[in-house]
């Protein structure tokens, strides 16, 4: 409880900073974004998507809302964080999914370079995905949900190649909060992002 604490006052006071915008048009305000690419996490190496609507509130800060999903990572690698298999014989995966709304604060840039920090919370849930099952005449997909609170902290950079298309990396910490344990999914995603404003 005391890391959602400091989570949560970290982000007002960088609310409570943020200088108002005036010379910024309504009309670049609002970006919506999406990233695809590889993922290396404690998770398991995977393929990730990430999708997100930018809300800038002056030239350096944004919330953000997002979306991210790591697809099919090995259960042993996210045993910590997924629901138990039925039949662990049959390889099963991990999908993990993440919701949350975040800061975003970009503190300088390096030439096109825009590197940020951010944090915020949301959920994680993880699918724990058991291949086909013979039951009787059938064949059964297991499949297993757990979605917890979660709170998340990390840094990234992006290189826009133009308006709406970039290069785009993001390390980030997922503190999963559960009653007994707070297991952390850590995830360096690199790729390819998309824009729209």
């Amino acid at each position: 409880m005391r890391a959602l604490r400091r989570v949560g006052v970290a982000l007002l006071l960088a609310l409570a900073t943020a200088a108002p915008v005036s010379a910024q048009s309504r009309a670049n305000r609002v970006t919506f974004n999406a990233a695809v690419g590889p993922s290396f996490a404690n998770v398991g190496t995977t393929f990730s998507a990430l999708g997100n609507v930018d809300f800038t509130v002056n030239r350096r800060t944004s919330l953000i809302g997002e979306f991210g999903l790591l697809r099919h990572a090995p259960f042993e690698d996210a045993a910590r964080i997924a629901a138990p298999a039925q039949a662990p014989s049959l390889s099963p995966r991990v999908n993990g999914y993440h919701w949350n709304g975040n800061v975003r604060f970009r503190p300088f840039d390096l030439g096109r370079l825009r590197p940020y920090v951010t944090g915020g919370l949301g959920t994680f849930t993880a699918d724990t995905i058991t291949g086909e099952l013979p039951v009787g005449t059938l064949t059964v997909e297991d499949r297993r949900r757990v979605t917890n609170f979660a709170t998340n902290v990390g840094a990234g950079a992006l290189y826009p190649l133009n308006d709406w298309l970039g290069l785009a990396a993001d390390y980030r910490t997922f503190f999963v909060h559960r009653d007994d344990d707070t297991p952390a999914v850590h995830r360096f995603a690199a790729g390819l992002t998309f824009s729209i404003k």
